[in-house]
């Protein structure tokens, strides 16, 4: 193992990936809280009024067992179809940044596997787990990847509830395509 200053030097490919993740992690979560904050609050259906106007265009993750339903229900109905556009167009780029960051906590924890793999196979040069631990930074920044990946986790169930979560992902599913799809369903 080398000193305190080799982990984190620029030269260190491993001591830098892991830092860059560290970042990134914080960043993730900053973006989460904010977001947090502005959740329209027609994706909570809370009220009568909003149920009534939206139900219909806002489904759950129920969406999947019905999808050609759910969609010839709107295309065929033409107050349905202009709900459904007026709602895409006030609310598309708010679903965008949602959807960006929950894609960046499933790339945060996909980063972080893969860093452990490469790690365990060597690719990085005379590191290990082992070595990485026993570096005082290295255990550090061990520790805090997984801390705030647990911080993502908890962030996101706690601020943004499930409900809203599922209705912004099919919305932004609906209105962007499969690309979403794609990522998640092949779990």
């Amino acid at each position: 193992p080398g000193s305190v200053m080799d982990f984190l030097s620029a030269e260190n490919v491993c001591g830098q990936t892991l830092l860059r993740l560290v970042s990134r992690g914080n960043a993730i979560i900053a973006e989460l809280l904010r977001l947090s904050d502005f959740i329209p609050p027609v994706f909570r259906l809370e009220t009568r009024e909003d149920r009534e106007k939206y139900e219909a265009i806002l489904p759950d993750f129920s969406y999947f067992r019905n999808q050609d339903l759910y969609d010839q229900r709107i295309d065929t109905t033409p107050e349905l179809q202009e709900k459904d556009e007026e709602f895409r167009e006030n609310h598309i780029e708010i679903l965008t940044r949602f959807y960006r960051a929950f894609e960046s906590v499933h790339t945060y924890v996909t980063d972080l596997n893969r860093f452990l793999e490469d790690l365990d196979e060597g690719v990085y040069i005379q590191q290990t787990l082992e070595t990485v631990i026993f570096n005082e930074d290295g255990k550090q920044l061990m520790c805090e990847s997984l801390f705030l990946y647990g911080v993502m986790l908890l962030v996101t169930d706690m601020k943004i509830e499930g409900n809203v979560r599922e209705r912004m992902l099919i919305a932004y599913h609906r209105y962007r395509g499969s690309r979403w799809t794609a990522m998640w369903t092949d779990r």
